[in-house]
Order: C-alpha cells, then structure tokens, then sequence
C-alpha cells in the first residue's frame, strides 16, 4: 500500500521524460534561440549604424567649422569683396583683368589622343569625305 502512496506523492518523472514534453521543450528551444539570433543581428546592425552615423557627425562638424570661418569672413569687408570677386569676375576701377590662355596642343598630340579608335574612324570617315 505504501508503494502506491509512494508513487502518487512522487513527481511524475515518466511525464517529464515523455515524447510530448520532450517535443515541447524540443521546439520552445528552437523558438528562444530564434529570438535570440534575431536580437544579436539586429545588435550588430545597430553597432553598424552608429560607427556610420559617427563618421557623418564628424564630417558635419568639419563642415560646420568650414561654414563658421566662411561666415566670420563674410562679416568683414574684405571677405565681402573676395566673396564678390570669386563669384561674379569683377574688378574695381582702375584695375586691369589679366586672362591666361594655354597653348594649342601640336597635331601630334591631338592625334595621339584619338587613340587605335580614333585613328580607325578618320580613315573610315576619309573615305566618305568629299576632297576638294
């Protein structure tokens, strides 16, 4: 009698080591390392955005400090002047503008810039030319 007393106080460890629980336990597994796995890529992603998002904050920085000596220059009269010059080739009375004209490149050159192509085309192309 003590033996069916036994077996009714006790926990029911058959239950705990049976297929179904098993199974249970099995899939619950599954599902928390699925979660988990998602957490730690999305982690990793987030670590990601924040070095890109540092790297844009120092650029807007430098950026900033460009504007703010840009700003402090175009409070002065000077800076105004250059500003003026720089953007619309003006000059005051009495001074002369200077224009720097390149050389023209040799026929040589030239023709060494058409390259096998170019070269191929103005003989195809001579052959249409009308010579005069």
């Amino acid at each position: 009698m003590r033996n069916i007393q036994q077996k009714k106080s006790a926990p029911p460890i058959r239950t705990l080591y049976s297929r179904p629980v098993l199974i249970l336990l099995l899939l619950a597994i599954i599902v928390l390392t699925k979660a988990a796995w998602g957490v730690y890529l999305k982690e990793q992603e987030s670590r990601k955005n924040v070095a890109m998002v540092k790297v844009e904050l120092e650029a807007l920085e430098k950026r900033r400090a460009v504007l703010v000596v840009e700003t402090d220059k175009l409070n002065t009269e000077e800076g105004v002047e250059e500003a003026i010059r720089r953007k619309f080739q003006v000059s005051r009375d009495g001074e002369s503008v200077l224009v720097v004209v390149d050389k023209p490149l040799p026929a040589a050159a030239a023709e060494e810039k058409n390259g096998f192509f170019g070269k191929m085309w103005e003989s195809v192309s001579g052959i249409f030319k009308d010579e005069e």
